[in-house]
């Protein structure tokens, strides 16, 4: 396998006050990487191919459209810029969310996208658990994939009612979940601070670079021809056909799909546009007393809370805790992600010894104005996906196998989203720094509800 160039992952304006390392750095430095299998062999693009699906962009979401479009006989060719898994998908806490973040739920999906498209929506992502562990029993993906569930605890009284209405609306379209009281939220969390919590059975947790690598097996062995150290620099069309030109080739094809989110490197602008990149850090702690296992998420599930600026954690199959999330300054912010999440995670479960963090790394996601999936149109023939906002693995694997179907002869009334035209935010190369002014005045927003509770 040639050595990879880690050229795709340009670091944001975030990342670049931050003194962040090299994306390949980083990534290589992450917990994931330290335990993951290998993924497929496979070589960059050189000279001129020729496919019937183009699909750029190697993470969750482009892997899955190109494993179902293959299983469906269609001749798919996927661009990566680095190797399977480099972006985000490679870099979270591994936690399957069939779910909406806080504050959406499948009323807001139907008011946003009509009834219609709003029910398919959270169909497709309330499933989306148990796609993503179908395909790993399906494949042989091994990556410690535990279908142990997802919670959702509150940290203020004040917000049990909002938890039932939630509860109540996905229990209606027909999903086992259900309703934590205070005492087994503390009782499944090991933390006194939540009064209350979300649970869905069918989620849970995984490593996922193992996750995406094996999907990128599962993909080469269905068909797909996966080239590595491909990234894609320019595309335009040529009477019927799409032409994609890398550094070392070009890909022709009658159909595009780019599945990027914020890590495009201007391949679509407008597309990219629509995005804000936000910067989050990961840590692992040192390996833990497994009697700790007994009172910290002693049914192996993971846990994310309602806060804006919420805490997150989970254990791994080595007994270590991986938590992360924002921080609001970039300066020096790559030696304060290694403890302050570790500094929050200690203070909601003060029975945890004092924690260190063997591995620390940071990834992107990219989250759309409205935190919702979208499809967008980049001419006849060509389109780009957006799907993370912070619930990735469920969310882009299900929508996968959905753009799949469609992208197989299914009609446009079956897409859980509509098809628009790319929609820029104003001063996009600005967007990468929103998040750092939106955090203080959420973390107030917290506080606040803490008071009123």
């Amino acid at each position: 396998m040639p050595e990879i160039a880690h050229k795709g992952y340009k670091p944001t304006i975030w990342e670049d006050l931050a003194g962040a390392p090299h994306p390949s750095l980083s990534f290589q430095n992450s917990f994931w990487h330290s335990v993951a299998p290998a993924g497929p062999e496979a070589r960059r693009l050189e000279g001129e191919a020729r496919t019937e699906i183009a699909v750029v962009g190697g993470g969750f979401l482009g892997l899955s459209t190109a494993l179902h479009l293959a299983e469906a006989g269609h001749k798919v060719t996927l661009l990566e810029a680095d190797e399977a898994g480099f972006g985000a998908s490679g870099r979270n806490t591994g936690f399957v969310v069939p779910n909406l973040l806080t504050g959406l739920d499948p009323r807001y999906a139907k008011d946003k996208f009509g009834a219609e498209k709003g029910e398919l929506l959270v169909r497709m992502l309330g499933e989306g658990g148990e796609l993503v562990f179908d395909l790993i029993r399906r494949h042989g993906i091994e990556c410690w994939g535990k279908q142990t569930g997802w919670m959702q605890p509150i940290h203020a009284a004040n917000k049990v009612e909002w938890l039932k209405d939630r509860v109540q609306q996905w229990q209606d379209l027909g999903r086992p979940v259900r309703l934590l009281s205070r005492e087994e939220a503390i009782a499944e969390t090991g933390s006194e601070a939540y009064h209350g919590a979300f649970l869905d059975p069918t989620g849970g947790h995984l490593n996922p670079l193992a996750f995406v690598r094996g999907l990128a097996h599962a993909a080469v062995r269905a068909g797909v021809t996966l080239h590595i150290d491909s990234r894609a620099t320019w595309i335009e069309k040529q009477g019927a056909e799409w032409r994609l030109s890398t550094d070392h080739g070009t890909l022709v094809a009658d159909r595009v799909l780019l599945t990027t989110n914020s890590t495009g490197g201007g391949l679509a602008p407008k597309a990219e546009g629509t995005q804000f990149p936000i910067t989050l850090f990961q840590v692992a702690t040192q390996q833990l007393d497994p009697e700790l296992r007994k009172s910290v998420l002693p049914n192996d599930r993971c846990s994310a809370d309602t806060r804006k600026d919420l805490i997150a954690y989970r254990w791994t199959d080595d007994n270590r805790i991986v938590t992360g999330g924002l921080l609001a300054n970039p300066f020096g912010s790559v030696e304060r992600g290694r403890t302050h999440h570790l500094g929050r995670l200690q203070a909601l479960l003060p029975q945890l010894p004092d924690l260190r963090a063997d591995f620390a790394w940071q990834g992107r996601l990219a989250a759309a104005r409205d935190y919702m999936p979208r499809l967008m149109r980049l001419g006849d023939g060509a389109f780009s996906a957006i799907a993370c906002n912070g619930r990735g693995i469920a969310m882009t694997t299900a929508l996968g196998r959905k753009l799949a179907l469609w992208l197989d002869g299914g009609s446009n009334e079956e897409l859980p989203l509509p098809i628009t035209d790319p929609d820029p935010v104003a001063l996009p190369s600005l967007a990468p720094l929103a998040f750092s002014l939106w955090l203080p005045f959420s973390r107030r927003q917290d506080a606040k509800d803490l008071r009123g509770s």
